[in-house]
């Protein structure tokens, strides 16, 4: 059985940008895997990348993109963990 997490990581950008970026991810992984090491298919514990937010403008606001992102990886990786658990429930 696996289910849904979800990471954020340092993004890479030009020396020209002054601003801090990040990635946001939502993650497939194994059970008992609580944090992986990075955002990838090739991480111990990570079954599949479900879905990334690249380069997300880190702000000082919940306004921010990474606040918008961050808030709208939670939600997605909530309703398929709520999914997987009712797939489960009902193959009972």
């Amino acid at each position: 059985m696996s289910y849904f997490i979800v990471q954020h990581a340092a993004a890479q950008m030009p020396q020209s940008c002054w601003g801090i970026y990040r990635r946001v991810a939502v993650l497939e992984v194994e059970d008992g895997v609580e944090r992986v090491a990075m955002i990838s298919e090739r991480a111990r514990g990570v079954v599949r990348v479900v879905t990334t937010w690249e380069r997300c403008n880190v702000g000082t606001s919940s306004r921010c993109a990474f606040a918008r992102a961050l808030t709208e990886a939670e939600e997605l990786a909530n309703a398929l963990n709520a999914a997987a658990l009712n797939a489960v429930e009902v193959a009972s």
